[in-house]
């Protein structure tokens, strides 16, 4: 049974979770609070939900690189027609969604009915979709959005017990977060959206075979990938109470790493949102035990792609031994 379990992929992400936790917490000073450590989760969510479509769609063979574009561009329409035209917030975080759903399923449309390859397909509307937020903003950031709908990404459901004489809050931009894993998660291991997903990805011509519509499947993939995108412009705008055209610049690449930190073969074939969410919690923890250690942004980058450049070894491993 113990050889089972440290084969398990999902088992060596936590064990080096518990570890560089371990250390952090005795190396940097300040670093175990657990006020700081959840008030840090929140500049997660983002990155964490676009990983966690993006699992998906990596299950398939596919990649999508305009995540990050999306959510830019979702936010600005969000922001211009709340500023510009008055709507109401719930109206114009509805748009917010539709714009996601719209892009994702353009990709997807491309992807599965044309036959064009995701990474061409979405290197383009990566470049597209944020030229288009640049262009409706004019570059200049939207802010004064109301309290209720910064609670979001600000607010906080209640404290935390036992966390010491500065209790922490437990935010509500985290657990928004789990609880998208969770669905995620019986999704792709609890029902046949995952279990033709990983075909696919294994196989795409058995999947034909076996009577699977995989070309309705990647378009139903890629645009549920564009509306969480939708969904997580709204909460990376109520954390940070501004849209910007900008914002999130390099996000794609951050929820790409969490996947495949987290064991979802980047050929497609096998995921894990289990360890999509680990990979998303180690490569976070490091990212803040650096930052207190006073480690440069330099050295953190650097030090970050030995960490992905070591699992994906240990994940190659672990592959191969399961194969045999």
């Amino acid at each position: 049974m113990i050889r089972r379990l440290l084969r398990s992929r999902e088992a060596i992400l936590l064990l080096v979770l518990v570890a560089l936790f371990a250390v952090l917490a005795v190396k940097v000073e300040g670093f175990f609070d657990a006020y700081n450590l959840l008030e840090r989760t929140r500049y997660w969510v983002a990155p964490g939900l676009l990983a966690a479509a993006m699992t998906f769609v990596i299950a398939t063979g596919g990649i999508d690189l305009s995540v990050a574009s999306v959510l830019a561009l979702c936010g600005i329409v969000m922001g211009m027609l709340r500023r510009d035209l008055g709507w109401p917030m719930p109206a114009a975080a509805g748009a917010a969604l539709a714009t996601g759903l719209a892009a994702g399923a353009a990709n997807g449309a491309v992807i599965s009915r044309i036959g064009v390859p995701p990474l061409v397909v979405t290197l383009a509307t990566m470049s597209l979709f944020r030229g288009a937020a640049m262009g409706l903003s004019q570059a200049k950031a939207i802010g004064d959005f109301p309290a209720g709908f910064l609670w979001l990404g600000q607010g906080s459901l209640c404290k935390v017990p036992g966390t010491g004489a500065n209790p922490a809050d437990l935010p509500v931009p985290l657990v928004i977060l789990l609880a998208v894993y969770a669905l995620a998660w019986a999704l792709m291991h609890r029902s046949w959206v995952g279990r033709f997903t990983e075909l696919v990805g294994e196989n795409e011509t058995a999947a034909r075979f076996a009577a699977i519509d995989v070309r309705r499947l990647k378009l139903t993939l890629y645009a549920s990938v564009g509306l969480l995108c939708g969904f997580a412009a709204l909460l990376h705008t109520a954390i940070y109470a501004t849209a910007k055209a900008d914002t999130a610049a390099g996000m794609e690449l951050e929820a790409i790493a969490c996947v495949v930190v987290g064991g979802t073969r980047i050929s497609g074939g096998h995921a894990s949102i289990v360890g999509t969410l680990l990979g998303l919690a180690i490569l976070g923890i490091l990212r803040f035990g650096l930052e207190m250690a006073g480690v440069s942004s330099q050295n953190i980058i650097i030090l970050v792609g030995i960490v992905l450049v070591a699992t994906a070894i240990i994940n190659e491993r672990l592959g191969r031994s399961a194969v045999r």
